[in-house]
């Protein structure tokens, strides 16, 4: 199994630090009115506390099934939620989790296209690569770096839907994580967390009405996890990205998503899975 760290982590800040030293300029307005409250004072707090940088995984390989076939060709898109920064292998990242749980007919062929520090921005001039692959089903996890840029909402809805229009020309099915709660990184202390909080909500709610729009579109709803991250614990050691208990949360969160992801190209499964455990639906976002 082809499994390398994810070089762009040796070029690109993996911490929080540069994300956050970029987010003073996506809204003046809220530093200017929030200065009181102490934001700004937070912000740098936040930038300047001495943490490790860490390095992704690429999540690339064979996820063998309960049954054998072809296998089915599986490619992921997005952000370091699917390098796993701070974990010491691969199989513990959300998706091959998730997908080994499931016990599906046929093994999975995954390729990894995500890059760390990704926002959707970046994500649309990987779909042609992702494309060439010719794959059965498209994994996008993208919109936490968008939330911490503080890029604006319309932008997000307007490269999300760009990416999943092309990618939904050539794909039979796309599977689609919305963005949990930021305001619980362990990283980020009050009063910044409402910040986050409110602004993880705006695009989580921005990425399920795109996918809600695109009728081969599959969401991946990894909000019911957002209890276990109030827990400081499972968090890596930079206090930003999921660590394993985190990775494993999100894994059973977006089982019955990939579920029925999986079952629309005629994939079944032998896991039962919990609907109390996540929401996976299709339907439009909530409000």
């Amino acid at each position: 199994m082809d499994r390398h760290p994810d070089r762009t982590a040796a070029t690109r800040p993996a911490g929080l630090t540069a994300r956050l030293r970029r987010v003073v300029p996506w809204s003046p307005a809220l530093l200017a009115t929030a200065a009181a409250a102490g934001i700004v004072a937070e912000l740098a707090w936040t930038v300047h506390r001495p943490l490790p940088g860490l390095v992704g995984l690429d999540a690339s390989g064979l996820v063998p099934g309960a049954g054998v076939g072809a296998p089915v060709r599986l490619v992921a898109l997005g952000d370091s939620s699917l390098t796993g920064p701070g974990l010491d292998d691969p199989d513990a990242i959300w998706l091959r989790q998730a997908l080994v749980a499931l016990h599906l007919d046929r093994p999975v062929a995954l390729t990894s296209l995500a890059v760390g520090g990704s926002r959707t921005a970046d994500v649309t001039r990987r779909v042609p690569e992702a494309v060439a692959l010719e794959p059965d089903v498209v994994v996008v996890a993208v919109g936490s770096n968008d939330v911490v840029h503080g890029t604006p909402t319309r932008q997000v809805v307007a490269h999300l839907d760009d990416v999943l229009r092309h990618l939904g020309a050539a794909v039979p099915v796309l599977a689609v994580a919305n963005v949990g709660d930021l305001g619980n990184v362990a990283r980020v202390r009050p009063p910044l967390e409402n910040a986050l909080r409110l602004r993880s909500r705006r695009v989580r709610l921005a990425i399920e009405a795109v996918v809600a729009r695109h009728p081969s579109a599959v969401l991946l709803d990894v909000t019911p996890a957002d209890v276990a991250f109030r827990d400081p614990t499972v968090f890596a050691p930079d206090l930003f990205h999921p660590g394993p208990e985190g990775h494993a949360r999100w894994a059973d969160a977006a089982r019955p998503g990939l579920q029925e992801a999986f079952g629309r190209v005629g994939v079944g499964s032998r896991a039962a899975v919990d609907a109390t455990s996540a929401v996976a639906s299709s339907a439009g976002p909530r409000r």
